[in-house]
């Protein structure tokens, strides 16, 4: 189908939608009230950000329902790709609503960050040894996942879904599908791993005649190929020799690291740009990393804001998400986000706080904190300072983070943790057992109106179908259902859609083919 033709038919079956929506209360439950059938092609899947499948907006060009890929980084971990959300918003008001549910306790130490895999959450620490907990179906019990990794997962490994294989990177090496294709480093060592637009990014650090270096370098490598093509890296050199990283992203065909002494470096045309040189003199650190409407949003230390990057400037977008009224402006830290129901959440330390942005006014709403304790105040800068002097601990050392953001389901799961990972002692008194077990923790977040569920890669084109009922989610995949919820949505909400877009949408634009197929 040609795109012009593709479009007429669009907007035809658009307007037939529009049509069916003002009989919404008389529809029986098992029909829906919106479907929408499409065509995806991704092409080769070399890494890329997947983006948006769908999305249909009212008259101002807010979306109100649609379909993507987040592709997120939070400070650990990259969330998986392959991991397809459909949503629908309630009206404004219902769109507030939300509720918060402790999960039972991991068992790790004070902190835990989450990856999730195949809608499988998994929590990481590594206060003592390298500790992996998966969250099992019944979501009360956790079962040891120590060996997901070979060699175990140190900071900066990891693994993720690439086609129907498993790139998985440690200090071991980087396996695809269990087979070594870049050995360890001869010299030094390779550590924080990224793989997109078909090459394998990671760090490199050296010590020669007493002396330590750090480069970042890329390669290429698709799957298929037996091994990175370690004769083809292209290489950018950090100006601190114990330079490392909390943060991987891409936009569109370029691919950007922030170093922890704050050097913005961005592969692109097929080589290295600095586009703002790191510093010991001043903080600026990057902990998480969304594309959201085509905008690459950067979660920064001291701030507690979002720096945005459109491909060419990095600005700063001042009260990006604003901050309790009660708590102190200084040292804060945004440090995780993702996309959820369509809407883009940032968790912010040192109180925990969960903000939401209502993307139709700009407006953030404050969602609650993932801590129940203390009272939040300004007398301080972080939690607990008092007692952190007691023990002879650094004053933050009880600040509280949100470490990890991960749409499973129709739940978005949160993870907590203290500033470090660290061994519970007994002498740390000044906590019960249960505000122990907040530090260290993992959070259900649920708003009414969302659905993840991974997708099955073919190698083909994939038909998916997203299915809205009067009290349902569905999407379908190559003719078999692979998730549904139910919502409680007001879908009067529909009457005000005017527009559609296909490749487009919250999630940014797809790098693939979207097309509405011929049923």
């Amino acid at each position: 189908m040609n795109n012009q033709r593709g479009k007429r038919v669009l907007i035809t079956r658009f307007i037939i939608v529009l049509a069916s929506i003002c009989f919404v209360q008389n529809l029986v439950a098992d029909e829906p009230v919106f479907s929408i059938d499409v065509t995806l092609d991704l092409g080769e899947d070399i890494g890329q950000s997947f983006g948006s499948v769908f999305e249909a907006q009212d008259v101002a060009g807010n979306g109100i329902i649609g379909a993507g890929f987040a592709d997120v980084y939070n400070t650990q971990f990259r969330n998986d790709r392959h991991v397809l959300q459909f949503y629908v918003k309630p009206d404004k008001t219902a769109r507030r609503k939300h509720t918060i549910t402790r999960l039972p306790f991991p068992g790790l130490g004070t902190g835990a960050y989450l990856f999730d895999l195949d809608q499988s959450l998994y929590a990481w620490d590594d206060s003592e040894g390298l500790r992996v907990r998966k969250l099992n179906d019944d979501l009360k019990t956790w079962s040891i996942a120590d060996d997901i990794v070979r060699g175990g997962v140190r900071r900066g490994d990891g693994l993720i879904r690439v086609g129907n294989g498993i790139l998985s990177y440690s200090l071991d090496g980087v396996y695809f599908d269990d087979k070594q294709i870049l050995a360890p480093a001869k010299s030094g060592y390779y550590y924080k791993f990224y793989y997109a637009n078909g090459r394998l990014f990671f760090y490199h650090r050296t010590t020669e005649n007493g002396e330590e270096s750090t480069v970042i370098k890329c390669a290429p490598w698709k799957p298929g190929q037996k091994h990175v093509d370690i004769k083809q890296v292209e290489t950018s050199k950090t100006n601190y020799p114990r330079s490392s990283s909390f943060v991987w992203a891409q936009l569109g065909n370029q691919v950007i690291t922030v170093c922890n002494y704050g050097g913005v470096h961005v592969f692109k045309d097929g080589k290295w740009e600095i586009i703002l040189e790191g510093s010991d003199q001043t903080s600026f650190q990057i902990y998480s990393a969304v594309n959201y409407k085509d905008i690459l949003y950067l979660a920064q230390y001291p701030t507690g804001h979002l720096f945005e990057y459109d491909g060419q400037t990095l600005s700063h977008k001042k009260d990006w998400p604003p901050k309790s009224p009660v708590v102190s402006p200084s040292a804060r830290e945004a440090q995780t986000t993702t996309i959820y129901r369509g809407e883009l959440l940032v968790g912010v330390w040192p109180w925990a706080e969960i903000w939401r942005l209502n993307g139709d006014d700009q407006v953030w709403q404050f969602l609650g904190r993932a801590f129940t304790h203390p009272e939040p105040h300004n007398k301080t800068v972080h939690p607990y300072e008092e007692f952190a002097e007691q023990h002879n601990l650094v004053l933050n050392s009880w600040g509280q983070r949100v470490t990890g953001m991960s749409a499973i389901g129709s739940d978005l799961f949160l993870s907590t943790s203290s500033k470090g990972l660290y061994v519970w002692k007994d002498e740390y008194m000044f906590l019960t057992q249960s505000q122990r077990e907040e530090y260290g923790s993992v959070l259900k977040l649920n708003m009414d109106g969302n659905l993840a569920a991974s997708i099955n890669w073919t190698g083909k084109p994939l038909d998916l179908s997203f299915k809205l009922y009067k009290s349902r989610l569905e999407i379908w995949q190559d003719g078999a259902l692979i998730g549904k919820t139910s919502h409680e949505v007001d879908l009067s909400v529909l009457s005000g859609l005017s527009q559609m877009h296909l490749g487009q949408g919250c999630f940014g634009k797809s790098p693939g083919e979207v097309a509405l197929s011929r049923n």
